[in-house]
């Protein structure tokens, strides 16, 4: 498959990759043994991540093409592919223990009805595992796949709509040092420039992604977690790349011009042609004192 935007795909590198292999990861160490969905499975890496652990992982995604790329690809005795609606789930109810929708929410006007179905298709017991954007850093105003992005209270509102217990956790790509531990909220630490000093604040009041744990019983466990991405497939990397290429390219070209000047000024007519070109720059001096 091809990106387009509205859907990531694995050929892709830089920030992009990073938010979504992670949150994948993430979704893992909750299936193991148990009968997943993963709503609007798209290309379908996701989907064989968490088959990897699951029982079994059916996903399930709008766009027939998603879906026939995927059965192609990844579709085997734990994993199988349906067209459908998020809105609209092709599960009967109580049909799964863990349902996985990953950046599928700001997607649709119906979030209520994605949130009805999700509830019905899921046991009494079951777990949703969902990401939104953070409506108050998510800047990409030229997003037309997005249709309805979320404050982080209406996040929360709405998961509450359908579930007794809501736990949220925040997600951002970031180059710097962790320190984790086990007690108390993580802090985001940033130096202020101007003088020096450093500002202290919740962790999720800074994250680009809300990831929300949403069920009717008791909620599992969750830690903090990184995932360490190679620095040579970051953003940060390839913009260097194309700088330094940008360069060379300019470089090459500045070589080429002064080849090209060097040979005109070695050249015979050069020489012929300068008793004008010094006749011209006095005449050109002359008009100038004529103007003053």
């Amino acid at each position: 498959m091809e990106f387009t935007g509205e859907r990531f795909v694995p050929q892709c590198q830089g920030e992009i990759a990073a938010e979504h292999y992670h949150r994948y990861f993430f979704a893992s160490g909750f299936v193991s043994g148990k009968r997943v969905l993963d709503i609007a499975s798209g290309e379908g890496y996701g989907t064989h991540i968490l088959a990897q652990s699951a029982a079994h992982v059916t996903g399930v995604d709008i766009s027939p093409e998603a879906v026939a790329n995927a059965t192609q690809k990844y579709a085997g005795d734990r994993i199988a592919f349906l067209q459908g609606s998020a809105a609209v789930i092709p599960l009967p109810d109580d049909a799964v223990d863990v349902v996985v929708s990953f950046e599928t929410l700001e997607h649709l006007c119906e979030q209520e009805a994605m949130l009805s179905e999700i509830r019905r298709v899921l046991r009494q017991d079951g777990l949703l595992i969902i990401s939104t954007p953070n409506k108050n850093l998510y800047r990409r105003d030229n997003d037309r796949f997005h249709v309805r992005e979320l404050f982080r209270k209406e996040f929360v509102d709405l998961l509450k709509s359908r579930f007794a217990h809501v736990s949220l956790l925040g997600q951002k790509v970031m180059y710097g040092s962790l320190l984790s531990g086990t007690d108390g909220e993580t802090l985001l630490l940033r130096q202020r420039e101007e003088d020096g000093a450093v500002e202290r604040m919740p962790f999720t009041e800074q994250a680009r992604y809300f990831i929300a744990l949403a069920a009717n019983g008791p909620l599992p466990p969750t830690q903090s977690s990184f995932f360490d991405y190679p620095l040579e497939k970051s953003d940060l990397t390839a913009q260097l790349a194309d700088l330094q290429e940008r360069h060379n390219a300019a470089q090459a070209r500045l070589e080429v011009m002064e080849a090209a000047y060097a040979s005109i000024l070695a050249s015979r007519s050069w020489r012929v042609m300068a008793p004008l070109r010094r006749l011209g720059s006095l005449l050109r001096g002359d008009r100038k004192k004529g103007r003053n």
